[in-house]
């Protein structure tokens, strides 16, 4: 069964990181949508080493193969040059259960990962990466 896309996010580069902004729930659907917006800018990144932040609000868990995705997309964002992610949680609900969720796709991706609370704190995380 087909279902629609649940959540939304914004995807874009600035300098030498992949930004997103997400707001949750998610599910399988849209991470397909995630990972073909993801492409575009991964292909301008992928020649060198890069970072990202990724900003959560809200509710922003994953269902069971949406996490299985997100760490597939993980995976290949590693092999194509991500050094580290740095996890902003602004606005969110259920924190503990999202970063348990968001721990486990980055530990099975072997992807150094922070959980910060600002864009500011995640861009000194990433600095001393």
């Amino acid at each position: 069964m087909i279902f629609a896309e649940h959540g939304v996010f914004e995807v874009k580069i600035e300098d030498n990181t992949l930004l997103v902004d997400a707001t949750g729930p998610f599910n399988e659907e849209l991470i397909k949508h995630y990972e073909k917006s993801l492409e575009s800018c991964i292909k301008k990144l992928e020649n060198s080493t890069w970072d990202q932040i990724i900003i959560l609000h809200q509710l922003s868990l994953f269902t069971s193969e949406a996490e299985q995705k997100l760490t597939q997309t993980l995976k290949n964002r590693k092999e194509r040059g991500l050094v580290a992610s740095a996890v902003v949680l602004e606005n969110i609900e259920g924190e503990s259960l999202i970063k348990a969720q968001m721990s486990r796709c980055y530990e099975c991706a072997d992807v150094q990962y922070e959980f910060t609370s600002s864009v500011n704190d995640a861009k000194k995380w990433l600095s001393t990466q």
